[in-house]
């Protein structure tokens, strides 16, 4: 006999996310933001698919890929 209530039965279970292999940084004011995430293509392909979760406000545009750190904080980039 299962130990499973019907409802974790009847939920799907999805597979883990992979972690992002890149951090989306942007330079705003005077530090920088954590903007999104990079990670390569599931399908092998050369590429990435990228996802944006905030738009800074008086942002230019652009912004830098960073690989996480181990500890999943992000540093901050070089100076350009």
């Amino acid at each position: 006999m299962s130990t499973q209530s019907i409802s974790e039965r009847a939920r799907p279970r999805r597979a883990e996310r992979p972690k992002p292999e890149y951090i989306l940084r942007a330079k705003v004011g005077n530090g920088w933001t954590t903007i999104g995430a990079v990670w390569s293509l599931r399908s092998g392909e050369d590429g990435f698919s990228l996802k944006i979760n905030s738009v800074p406000l008086q942002w230019d545009g652009r912004c830098v890929a960073l690989r996480p750190l181990e500890n999943g904080e992000v540093q901050d980039p070089p100076l350009e």
